[in-house]
């Protein structure tokens, strides 16, 4: 099975503090990668050099010709435009002409039927599939979602992770995704990286694994040296 991203020896500091130290990342297409770290250790940092907005660093970062879209730190909406209009707005600033495209991701997160309502009347759910569809615009092979389900109650949550699994398995579509949810991360995830001390310390594929809790959280504090709960 080929990857398609794969980053070596990634490091950035500000000041004196490093806050990733030579991290190495091998993803495979079609998986759902879970990273898991302790708020501060460097999720958002590697998510954002991933996806070209932090320039300076060390390291190589390839996506072997894939495709890569994200949502992290959530894209601004406009909140007195309806979901159709935030969508072409979206495809004004990335160039695409064709609304065929707007309907096609609106399709994939359920939306289809909604696009002519205010945003400002969405719940904090449907703000999170509408985020989806505008980084879904441009058929990404890859999608880095950066802690989506912060701030969604447990049916929200849920239904999250429905719709990850479903661009996943249904539209191909490889996900890198970090939670501060460990058992959420475990309900999802087809692999399991653990950041600590700016790097991998530890990466799980059993999914038996993911399913115990206890288990999971366990081999998450011994990696981190006590680190603190996630669950």
């Amino acid at each position: 099975m080929s990857y398609v991203l794969q980053g070596a020896n990634i490091s950035k500091k500000y000041g004196r503090h490093a806050i990733l130290n030579d991290l190495s990342l091998n993803i495979k297409q079609g998986e759902i990668y879970g990273l898991i770290g302790k708020n501060g250790s460097g999720k958002t940092t590697l998510f954002r050099i991933l996806t070209g907005l932090i320039p300076d660093y060390s390291g190589t970062v390839s996506f072997n010709g894939s495709r890569i879209s994200a949502v992290i730190n959530a894209p601004s909406l406009f909140l007195n435009m309806t979901v159709f209009e935030n969508m072409k707005a979206q495809c004004y600033l990335l160039g695409i002409t064709d609304n065929n495209k707007i309907q096609r991701a609106l399709k994939m997160v359920g939306l289809s039927e909604k696009n002519k309502q205010l945003v400002r009347n969405y719940s904090l759910g449907m703000t999170q599939r509408l985020k989806l569809a505008l980084s879904l615009l441009e058929n990404p092979d890859i999608l880095i979602l950066d802690e989506p389900s912060n701030g969604l109650d447990p049916d929200g949550i849920a239904e999250l992770r429905e719709l990850i699994i479903e661009l996943n398995q249904k539209h191909g579509i490889t996900v890198l995704i970090s939670s501060h949810i460990l058992s959420e991360l475990g309900q999802v995830a087809t692999c399991l990286g653990i950041l600590h001390d700016g790097k991998i310390v530890k990466e799980l594929l059993d999914k038996e694994i993911f399913q115990d809790t206890v288990q999971l959280e366990t081999i998450y504090r011994e990696c981190t040296r006590g680190g603190v709960s996630h669950d």
